[in-house]
């Protein structure tokens, strides 16, 4: 029975969150609740009575169950900000996270923090907690952005609970919010032009293609190819968050180990790049005399393992920044519109010790 009460629990809630019943919708009857999910009254009514005491709906004597309206926040000196990245403990997450700290902590509003791990049904459980919290905004990195954004829906009616939403290194497609993000396609272009540069002809793009950044920076490469007024042999090697992304280290050293290697690789961030340049030196291959490799995000991997990496900055603690300053504005003023607010960082290329020049 547990699970069947857990089931039929979970999909209520989900027709709420998701929108499906909109505030004051009446929901089916307990007869047809126990039709459709093939369950007893006893069991329908616990969690119709669990999700009475969540807030979710409300019940009226012999007419009944309702969505309810969206609960009110608590009467609070403190305000609260959330913030839902893909990851938040590894990578340039914490340096992002920590920008956004700094802001929000000097103007004593309360963090928030929750990770996604790129899943779009723990997006969903996450949106869910905050939609029946007391949260005065949002800063968000949607989740598998390539993609139409599956929680949509979630995101616009928590943008009509008038709670403010900004998003970091992509943008909804559909739903008109301030965004804070890279130029990636001129980041993908400026990478791949400084290898042509220095007279690589072999070249291979590593892009991760569920994330719009890595769609952009991955267009950029191609239109810089395609720009180029020297013959290249190019290619291009995708991959996506999960089994494809933990096979990496596997399709490198099939990829090293035949005799048309390219001589220079553009991937889609420095953990890809220092990944790819440790597999090159247990296989004797050397870097950048043998393979020349660039990076995206210039993190602290560009300069780990004995490697200067050349890499495409990322704004990183700024962008926090950026985002926590501006969250804040659009929850003193509510009524305003902050979309012309965005901000698109302009790529810079560091300069590193991995690229040679194949005429010197």
């Amino acid at each position: 029975m547990e699970k069947k009460y857990q089931t039929v629990t979970d999909t209520i809630q989900r027709w709420i969150t998701s929108g499906q019943y909109h505030e004051n919708d009446k929901l089916p009857t307990e007869s047809e609740l126990m039709a459709q999910f093939d369950v007893s009254r006893h069991t329908v009514r616990k969690a119709l009575g669990d999700l009475e005491s969540d807030g979710y709906v409300y019940r009226v004597q012999g007419g009944g169950t309702y969505v309810a309206e969206r609960r009110l926040k608590p009467v609070s000196t403190m305000q609260s900000v959330a913030v839902m990245a893909t990851h938040i403990n590894d990578y340039i997450f914490p340096a992002i996270i920590s920008g956004i700290e700094r802001v929000l902590s000097a103007q004593s509003v309360s963090l928030m923090l929750s990770s996604t791990e790129n899943s779009e049904e723990l997006e969903a459980k996450n949106l869910s907690k905050l939609m029946n919290s007391a949260i005065d905004g949002l800063i968000v990195e949607p989740t598998r952005s390539a993609f139409t954004v599956k929680n949509e829906a979630m995101y616009a009616q928590l943008a009509q609970s008038h709670v403010p939403i900004v998003t970091m290194n992509a943008r909804f497609k559909d739903l008109q919010v301030p965004y804070f993000v890279m130029d990636d396609f001129e980041g993908g272009k400026m990478a791949t032009e400084y290898v042509l540069q220095h007279h690589h002809t072999h070249i291979m793009g590593i892009f991760k293609t569920d994330d719009q950044q890595g769609v952009d920076r991955m267009n950029g490469y191609v239109y810089a190819l395609q720009k180029a007024n020297q013959p290249t042999v190019a290619t291009t090697f995708l991959y996506q968050s999960g089994k494809s992304e933990n096979n990496m280290g596997d399709r490198l050293r099939k990829l090293f180990a035949q005799t048309d290697r390219p001589t220079a690789m553009i991937c889609y961030n420095d953990k890809i790049a220092v990944l790819a340049y440790n597999i090159a030196q247990t296989m004797g291959i050397q870097v950048p005399e043998q393979l020349s490799i660039i990076g995206f995000d210039n993190s602290s991997l560009a300069s780990s393992y004995g490697l200067h990496l050349t890499s495409v900055n990322h704004p990183k603690a700024n962008m926090g920044r950026d985002a926590a300053e501006l969250i804040l504005r659009m929850i003193q003023n509510p009524t305003k519109d902050f979309l012309s607010d965005s901000k698109t960082y302009t790529p810079e290329l560091v300069i590193g010790e991995s690229v040679v020049d194949l005429k010197q």
